[in-house]
């Protein structure tokens, strides 16, 4: 009896872990292509889907429509236009106390109407657990990104690869697409339809060491107030402050710094750097972009331009060198600790030579001289 009564807590811990690791669904593309899948949910509307077409047509842009079933139905022509301007279009989960039924029929309205199989099924960014098991019992491709608009309208989990669910039938949205279209693109992102971003497939078992580092980052930076530096889609810092970890170090630019004193730390981007190793060229010029804006950052930044020094700790040290950074070993016990960490991350984001020595070292700069040296607007 006992054992019966504990099946249900387990199987409950079971969906929940399954929803968390997203395994089976679409939620990120994995490629050094800085792609950005939009997604936009409900509809089709006889007045904000017109509006939203107009906006992407005059950016000359395609993304994802994923629409009700119901509403379909009522507007074909409308769904037939979505599809004739090159988007993609899936259904959307329906708010429905019976979903995987709703959603068979959604999915199936869609077919009706496009003469083909519509692109996936969008359970939004936060699905709830019946949602999410919902969503695959209907039998279409699961699509279930992690970046959204908050009521305010700004959006959150914009990065490379991040497919973000966005009201398609608010009439706000629609008057501030251009504005917010303009801005990725000066951000260097580019918005695609879901079948044009490369690396975007069905969740596995073997993501899911890079998805708990992921979620280790996030806490990471919430306990220690590390912020990404830079919002485009070439930024691959973090910066916080830490206190200087080892003996005091003079500097290549004249000064010295001392053990305890704190200074700015910046983290690099282990998930996207990965990535681009398949382009070494284009990865260079990332992180020379990722430079400027730390330098621009410690010069303009308030919270960042107080403190004496700038410092990393990783594999990547002797790169910073390039840059005019004092590179500095690591005492042996921090060197084994951090060789030991650093091929975890390796392993976990699938590096292909996870057992090749890259040897963690410190690389340390006066801020006045990285400033003068690479702020340069």
């Amino acid at each position: 009896m006992r054992r019966r009564l504990l099946l249900l807590p387990a199987a409950l811990l079971a969906a929940w872990g399954w929803r968390w690791a997203g395994l089976g669904a679409l939620r990120r593309a994995r490629s050094a292509q800085p792609g950005l899948g939009l997604i936009f949910e409900g509809g089709p509307h006889p007045q904000v889907t017109p509006a939203l077409l107009v906006a992407l047509g005059e950016a000359g842009v395609q993304a994802t429509f994923a629409l009700d079933g119901a509403a379909a139905r009522r507007y074909p022509d409308l769904v037939r236009s979505v599809q004739a301007q090159g988007h993609d279009v899936a259904a959307r989960l329906p708010r429905h106390p019976w979903a995987w039924g709703a959603s068979r029929q959604a999915t199936a309205a869609l077919r009706s109407v496009l003469g083909q199989d519509p692109a996936g099924l969008s359970v939004g960014a936060r699905p709830t657990l019946t949602g999410w098991l919902a969503g695959f019992l209907a039998g279409a491709p699961v699509i279930a990104g992690q970046g959204r608009a908050g009521p305010d309208g700004t959006l959150s989990g914009v990065r490379p690869g991040a497919l973000l669910h966005l009201p398609g039938t608010d009439e706000r949205l629609a008057a501030q697409l251009p504005a917010r279209l303009a801005d990725l693109h000066a951000r260097e992102f580019e918005v695609l339809p879901l079948r044009d971003l490369r690396g975007l497939r069905p969740e596995r078992p073997r993501d899911l060491p890079a998805t708990a580092l992921q979620e280790v980052d996030v806490w990471y930076d919430r306990l220690g107030r590390i912020r990404r530096v830079g919002n485009r889609a070439s930024s691959l810092f973090r910066a916080g402050t830490a206190p200087y970890p080892l003996a005091d170090q003079p500097l290549r630019e004249g000064g010295a710094v001392r053990r305890g004193e704190r200074l700015i730390e910046f983290h690099l981007d282990s998930a996207r750097l990965t990535e681009l190793a398949e382009r070494p060229v284009a990865g260079r010029r990332i992180v020379t972009a990722s430079v400027r804006d730390l330098a621009r950052a410690l010069r303009d930044d308030p919270d960042l331009n107080t403190f004496g020094a700038v410092f990393s700790i990783s594999i990547f040290s002797d790169v910073l060198g390039l840059y005019g950074f004092t590179v500095v070993d690591l005492p042996p016990a921090h060197e084994r600790r951090l060789t030991w960490w650093s091929r975890v991350i390796r392993r976990a984001y699938g590096v292909s030579d996870p057992q090749k020595r890259h040897t963690p070292k410190l690389a340390v700069m006066s801020r006045a001289a990285f400033v003068e040296r690479h702020a340069r607007d």
